[in-house]
């Protein structure tokens, strides 16, 4: 029986344009928006000269969009290096598996889109089609920690962010590539039997981080390009690799697996607007916290030189040496750091590159601050399973204690900034564009030179706009917003 992987082959490759609510096609344009600001503000990064440098090392021929250059690669290169880019950051969407799969989505889909020369409709048909497998494999598999009697007691011994990232693009791909529903089956089984090997437990107990983190966004993309080329070529896979006693779930290392998540409301409920958004550059379990600073920060007026000390409560996926280092080495290290987001948060510093550029880094105010901040349990978060539906969470409280002026201030988010459940956590359109606009190097207000402000328009107003023009066009916006970029970078 191969019920569930036809059940979802056949929704990958069926679904239309015609078949996306109002709401959705808006959230696809705002998660392709998002996504490409994440990459744009890696290009100067170290991880993203290495990125565009793999890309030439490959060559290829000039099919698609490689995000940042005026460079053209081939589809799976380009996927590759675009994917990668959105993730270097950790600025991009996370869904509420604790995976990030936008980038993974947004890259196969778009360079795919390229080579067939299809329409806008379609490009934002296939992202909502491939971020729905993504999310539902990520749900059907549930969170990727032991829990007992409720509580969080461990890692699992496998599992991580790959598959999802993997499941996101296979599915996207098979969409924007048109295969029939057999051709899909089959690039499921071959995508799904390459997905990189689970490595967060790895990743949880490393105090010193690679520079692909938990998994390569950029090599599950290029995974669910081939996959989609090869089926269409007429390779197969496993056709049955989400069913029976040894279906993925189990040799990915789930300790079990929920169908109804899988398939519950397949076609109606769309799982591309239970994303959220980060307002910051950092991992997702960071933000909770800083929201309650942020809101403590406004509320008070508190400057930065005010504080003396902060206690973060953390949940309890950010407890780890990683998430307590108040001096990370590099980049790669801060962007797990509660006292780094905290510091670069307290001075104002725009969430963005400039977080973990050197003169940030080494900043003597940014370390002093650092210094001033230790992190703790945040007790109300202990009980994980209050958190979950589905095999997703709807939120995991974080708080502060701020010291200052003789005084303590308390608070506690249970939702973060970017969170769509909450009117008041919502990330609006003017906050993903200012967010957008800070990753190509405008202020948040889109100011800075003309000619930047001009290309960085013409990309908002090419995704904005994308149900009624080709994908051509965005890729236009994109090679002349690369041109002023670099421009501006000299």
């Amino acid at each position: 029986m191969t019920t569930l992987t036809q059940r979802l082959a056949d929704f990958a490759t069926s679904t239309r344009f015609e078949d996306l609510p109002p709401p959705v096609v808006a959230e696809c344009k705002r998660l392709l928006l998002d996504t490409i600001g994440c990459a744009l503000g890696a290009v100067g990064t170290e991880s993203g000269r290495i990125a565009l440098g793999y890309v030439g090392v490959l060559g290829g021929k000039p099919d698609a969009t490689v995000i940042g250059t005026t460079q053209r690669s081939s589809v799976t290169a380009a996927a590759y290096a675009n994917a990668r880019l959105a993730n270097v950051l950790d600025a991009d969407d996370t869904f509420p598996t604790s995976t990030h799969f936008g980038n993974a989505t947004v890259f196969s889909a778009l360079s795919l889109a390229e080579l067939y020369g299809s329409s806008g409709r379609d490009l934002l048909t296939a992202i909502a089609a491939g971020f729905d497998v993504g999310a539902r494999v990520g749900s059907w598999m549930g969170a990727p920690m032991q829990v007992e009697n409720g509580r969080v007691i461990g890692w699992n011994e496998l599992g991580g962010p790959a598959a999802t990232i993997t499941w996101a693009a296979i599915g996207a791909s098979v969409n924007i590539a048109k295969l029939d529903a057999r051709q899909a089956n089959h690039a499921f089984g071959i995508g799904g039997s390459n997905s990189p090997q689970p490595t967060l437990r790895k990743w949880a107990e490393s105090v010193e981080q690679p520079m692909y983190k938990y998994a390569d966004a950029g090599w599950c993309a290029e995974i669910g390009v081939s996959s989609a080329l090869l089926a269409k070529l007429g390779s197969t896979g496993f056709r049955d690799i989400l069913d029976g006693p040894n279906a993925f779930w189990k040799f990915y290392g789930s300790p079990g697996h929920d169908d109804d998540a899988l398939m519950a409301g397949l076609g109606a409920d769309w799982q591309i607007l239970n994303t959220t958004y980060k307002p910051w550059p950092c991992c997702r379990w960071i933000h909770h916290p800083l929201t309650a600073f942020t809101r403590l920060r406004e509320r008070h007026e508190l400057e930065a030189s005010e504080i003396e000390r902060v206690v973060v409560r953390a949940n309890p996926f950010a407890l780890t040496p990683i998430f307590r280092e108040q001096q990370p080495h590099d980049a790669l290290n801060a962007e797990f750091s509660h006292a780094h987001a905290l510091a670069a948060v307290a001075h104002d510093v725009p969430a963005g590159p400039l977080w973990y550029e050197p003169k940030t880094m080494n900043d003597p105010h940014i370390a002093a601050f650092r210094e001033r901040v230790t992190v703790v349990a945040e007790p109300t978060s202990s009980n994980i399973a209050e958190w979950m539906t589905g095999g997703q969470w709807r939120g995991v409280p974080g708080g502060v204690d701020v010291h200052a002026r003789g005084q303590v201030f308390s608070a506690t988010a249970d939702h973060s900034l970017g969170d769509p459940w909450t009117p008041s956590t919502h990330f609006s359109d003017a906050q993903l564009i200012a967010k957008f606009n800070v990753m190509v190097g405008l202020d948040a207000n889109g100011l800075g030179s003309v000619a930047l402000q001009r290309a960085a328009t013409q990309v908002i107003d090419a995704v904005m706009t994308l149900d009624a023009s080709p994908v051509e066009h965005l890729a236009g916006s994109l090679a002349a917003l690369a041109r002023s970029m670099g421009e501006a970078a000299r």
